[in-house]
């Protein structure tokens, strides 16, 4: 009895999750959203679409069930409207192909319509427009090297990517910067208009020149903006008349243009185009002289809206366009009679719409005739007064919303058909712009099915202009690392260039240890790696390796100084007497952890040099230390010491191994070392230790440290705190370097490309600020530290050309330590008393 109750009650529960789910199912799929909002690109699209809204509001009924509350959100750019879509602070908006690219790419909006071209068209074609007889002197795409250019904006897909690709692979045009588009253009062009050419997203670094700015005629501000009258194709047509030599602009730009009253009194034949081959044809023979064909305007949302709400954006976008369009819609349960008021009669508008267009003399919609615009209409905000003025005496009046909208029903009977609106969707003039929500080309909006909402199904073809113009002579940067973790690094690094579509490609190759990087760069396997300054050293001496960029830390200069650190409960350690002490060093050959720490000790004497045998010096002299690499046969060609490695922590292979595989390897390395591994001393860079103290580092070995356990060992035998290292140091050292191939095997071309990467990847990625779902250059996971480019690194600085030898770069004071610490520096061929001579030189210039 007691096992049936519970079948009972089991059997209830699930019937009762089961229609619980059923009835969320059935309410979730009827669900239907009631607003929408669409994001504006500045004054006069958010005038056309406040009109909209009231048209829509007044014909409210005759949009069924697919009625959406619309609201309008301005903003002042593409780029912003992007943003708030983004966000999801706006719902859709209208881009440009190559912006639908940008929104696709970067921000994961989909195309859900297109825009609809006279004679069913889905696409335009990128022409080049010159005046007649004009540019007798370009016979080839290469002559229009140095000419004044008028483009859309950068980024337009027709005025810009089409062209700048042409000309990069047919008129001459030399990739300059393989990540900025400007640069290149710049570098061909004279003077030319290319509105956007200096905001951030063309501009990352900040120094492309305003040379594409100079032919624009905005007042600043505004200048080469989206306010700028020479911004858009309109706007690049004003630019050709005006000032330009040669325009970009879609095949329809030219006759739209004739056709406005500003204008109409130029013919056809004041133009002509330019084709690939050099050659001109008339403005309508625009096919066989086309550069690209390329989609038609597309309206975007976020791809996180769901199905349901895009199909119904679809569905409200479409019965917009066909209320207010050229179109005419039958009147439902109308008597189709004769007779009766039709706008499409003999004089195309009859005498009750005599206010539209069709007297001569009356032909501006915007003039004094035009009743439906007088002080009565409640959305006159200025009343009519001075209404010209904000164009600069232009007849664009767009201080107010008009009152053209207005559905005006016949009141005659037997009318068989009906005006649904004289607000016109696809026509912008009368707000003192061109385009304005839409291409004034377009005629209607089609649907774009959801397995197509995507922006690579959408541009097709025309994607490859997009990439093409990216591509970089220098097609890839081989960057050699020595360790797991730094390849792990190195990966999601080449995942993050790649994201942002920066060139070269980042490919990335683990050697068993520097010595094998230097070899595998020399021979061409590989093209950089970050070395510290004794590799930097080795790299050019054996392998004739260069530097070419260098970190900076916290002085502002690719330095840093070389400090000695023990822990304040340990009186008993002062730098003047080691002697059977424990050491942690950052590896063997290192500037901070080696060199410079055991060329104090030997010129002072406190340890007996043995020749110039440093690691036989030391292993005489301290009990125990870890000293990474000092018992590998690449790094010591002479008698390996375990106690050199005694207080190492890696395990199997990875023990005393010079690289992040062990645990005390590297500045980090040696100041844990000195935490938990038993170290007296710790020779390392100034920033190591307050970096790891105060709970900067999550680590459980670190959680414990503050900075007043530890302090500085100066060379006077007394001791500092751990701020006073510019008086306590060893010396100061250059920073870790990039290298890359010199000598014989020096290509400039590859060193400059090598130089943008980095430029615009620390640009990108250089910040500290890091969460799972990004990726930063100058931090490391936690576990690790100092992989691949130092934690401490503040950004990457260029080295000039005339520094780029190691030993220029290195300075004087390495290459004395280094010639004191090894035998097989390239000053071994000193005579004795000579070595003994840059010993006293070397110790004097450090007390000092």
């Amino acid at each position: 009895m007691c096992k049936m109750a519970r079948l009972l009650l089991l059997i209830s529960l699930l019937s009762t999750v089961y229609l619980t789910a059923t009835y969320a199912q059935h309410h979730y799929a009827e669900h239907k959203i009631s607003n929408i909002i669409w994001c504006t690109k500045g004054m006069e699209e958010q005038y056309k679409c406040q009109n909209l809204t009231v048209a829509i509001e007044r014909d409210r009924a005759l949009f069924d069930d697919v009625f959406l509350n619309l609201t309008c959100l301005m903003a002042y750019s593409s780029d912003e409207c992007i943003h708030l879509l983004d966000r999801e602070k706006a719902h859709i908006t209208t881009l440009d192909a190559g912006d639908v690219f940008t929104a696709g790419r970067y921000n994961s909006l989909i195309p859900i319509m297109q825009e609809k071209l006279e004679g069913g068209f889905l696409d335009y074609h990128s022409v080049a427009v010159i005046k007649k007889n004009s540019l007798p002197d370009v016979t080839d795409l290469r002559q229009l090297r140095q000419k004044k250019a008028c483009f859309p904006w950068v980024g337009s897909l027709a005025g810009w990517i089409v062209p700048i690709y042409t000309l990069q692979h047919s008129g001459g045009m030399e990739v300059v910067d393989c990540n900025n588009q400007v640069k290149t253009a710049a570098n061909y062009f004279n003077s030319s208009c290319a509105v956007h050419s200096l905001i951030d997203r063309y501009n990352p670094i900040g120094d492309n020149s305003d040379k594409l700015c100079a032919l624009c005629s905005g007042k600043i501000p505004g200048r080469c903006s989206s306010t700028d009258p020479y911004f858009g194709y309109d706007g690049a047509f004003r630019c050709l008349l005006e000032a330009g030599d040669v325009a970009f602009l879609r095949h329809s730009t030219v006759s739209e243009m004739l056709q406005t009253f500003e204008f109409q009194k130029l013919s056809p034949d004041t133009f002509q185009l330019l084709c690939r081959d050099g050659s001109r044809v008339p403005i309508s023979d625009y096919r066989q002289c086309s550069w690209g064909q390329i989609p038609s305007d597309a309206i975007v949302t976020s791809s996180a809206r769901s199905f349901k709400e895009r199909n119904q954006y679809q569905q409200f976008m479409k019965r917009v366009a066909e209320l207010y369009s050229d179109g005419i819609r039958e009147e439902p349960n109308q008597p189709q009679t004769g007779g009766g008021f039709n706008t499409y009669n003999g004089n195309n508008y009859n005498d009750q719409n005599r206010n539209n267009y069709n007297d001569q003399s009356r032909n501006n919609p915007y003039d004094n005739f035009n009743s439906q615009y007088d002080n009565s209409n409640p959305y006159n905000r200025n009343q009519n007064q001075n209404q010209y003025d904000r164009f600069d005496g232009s007849n664009y009046r767009n201080e107010r919303l008009d009152s053209s909208f207005t559905t005006d029903r016949s009141a005659l009977e037997g009318n068989t058909s009906v005006p649904y609106e004289k607000f016109r969707i696809f026509e912008s003039r009368r707000y003192g712009k061109s385009n304005l929500l839409f291409q004034d080309a377009a005629k209607t909006l089609v649907s774009i099915p959801e397995d197509d909402q995507s922006f690579t199904k959408y541009l097709q073809r025309s994607i490859d202009y997009i990439y093409g113009i990216r591509e970089c002579p220098v097609p890839a940067m081989t960057l050699c690392v020595t360790s797991e973790q730094e390849l792990e690094k190195c990966i999601k690094m080449r995942t993050a260039l790649k994201a942002q579509i920066l060139k070269p490609e980042l490919i990335c190759k683990k050697m068993h240890s520097h010595i094998n990087c230097m070899q595998l760069i020399q021979s061409g396997k590989a093209d950089i790696s970050v070395f510290d300054a004794g590799d930097v050293y080795t790299g050019g001496l054996n392998y004739d390796l260069i530097p070419f960029m260098s970190e900076v830390y916290n002085l502002g200069e690719p330095e840093y100084y070389v400090v000695a650190v023990a822990k304040e409960e340990d009186p008993d350690t002062e730098l003047t007497y080691l002697k059977g002490k424990y050491t942690c060093h950052t590896g063997i050959n290192t500037a901070a952890g080696w060199t410079y720490p055991m060329a104090f000790l030997l010129s002072n004497g406190w340890i007996r040099p043995y020749g110039c045998d440093s690691i036989r010096a030391a292993a005489e002299y301290f009990t125990k230390s870890c000293v990474p690499g000092a018992i590998s046969s690449e790094y010591n060609t002479g008698v390996p010491y375990d106690s050199m490695c005694d207080l190492c922590h890696g395990t199997s292979y990875r023990y005393c191994r010079r690289d992040a595989s062990e645990d005390y390897y590297g500045h980090t390395g040696a100041f844990r070392c000195l935490v938990e591994g038993g170290g007296h001393v710790a020779f390392m860079k100034h920033t190591t230790v307050m970096e790891s103290t105060g709970g900067k580092r999550k680590e459980w070995w670190a959680r414990n440290a503050l900075n007043d356990d530890f302090e500085l060992l100066c060379t006077d035998g007394t001791r500092a705190e751990l701020q006073d290292y510019k008086r306590c140091n060893l010396g100061k050292v250059k920073a870790n370097a990039v290298v890359t191939r010199g000598g014989v095997n020096y290509n400039e071309t590859q060193l400059n490309a090598y130089i943008n990467l980095l430029t615009y990847a620390q640009q990108l990625y250089g910040r500290k600020d890091v969460d799972a779902f990004s990726f930063s250059m100058f931090s490391s996971p936690i576990g690790h530290y100092d992989l691949i480019f130092q934690d401490a690194t503040r950004q990457l600085q260029i080295i000039q050309p005339n520094e780029r030898r190691y030993d220029t770069y290195l300075g004087g004071n390495y290459m004395r330590a280094r010639r004191i610490t090894d035998c097989y520096a390239s000053s071994s061929k000193f005579t004795f008393s000579t070595f003994l001579l840059l010993a006293s030189a070397f110790a004097l210039r450090i007390v000092l």
